[in-house]
């Protein structure tokens, strides 16, 4: 059986899925590179089992390590992926360690737009762990489960500045 890998490197992290022919999902890895891109990418892939390979492909967002390797917009991977997995799909949040952004989708699951923060909202990843831990909870994945049971108004909080949005989390903590 033929596989296909994709890469995607962002800010803090590397994301590798590895995928068989018939898009089923064989291997995953998620690592966090601390700017060793280059070195930690190649840790990861030793770990998995590249036999039978036919095609990778990174995200735009990667920098371009391997040559005449394909590259794909961040968007649009991450649309293709999440409607892979989901037959009806109204938005998505992406969240990085840089920035973070919401897909939204029609009715009809056509694309509608995308909305980003501004400029400074750097360490947006690294700022839910933090805030996931300030709350006794293990990492921002819990901290997102408990958020999607909760059924009461979120508190508004700052969105152009972490700074700013932690003082605002710690005021509606207390």
């Amino acid at each position: 059986m033929n596989y296909f890998l994709g890469i995607d490197a962002g800010s803090t992290t590397i994301s590798i899925a590895l995928l068989d022919q018939n898009k089923k999902v064989i291997d995953t890895k998620y690592i966090f590179h601390k700017g060793l891109i280059k070195e930690n990418l190649k840790l990861a892939l030793k770990e998995m089992n590249l036999e039978n390979l036919c095609g990778v492909a990174f995200s735009n967002s990667t920098p371009k390590i391997l040559k005449d390797i394909v590259s794909y917009d961040n968007q649009v991977a991450v649309i293709e992926a999440v409607k892979l997995f989901h037959d009806k799909v109204g938005s998505i949040l992406i969240v990085g360690g840089e920035q973070f952004g919401l897909i939204k989708f029609n009715k009809h699951g056509d694309y509608k737009n995308y909305k980003s923060n501004t400029s400074c909202a750097a360490g947006t990843g690294s700022f839910l762990d933090q805030q996931a831990i300030r709350l006794n909870l293990k990492d921002s994945k819990e901290l997102s489960n408990v958020a999607f049971r909760s059924d009461v108004k979120p508190p508004q909080i700052a969105t152009r500045c972490s700074v700013f949005a932690k003082t605002d989390l710690i005021h509606a903590q207390q």
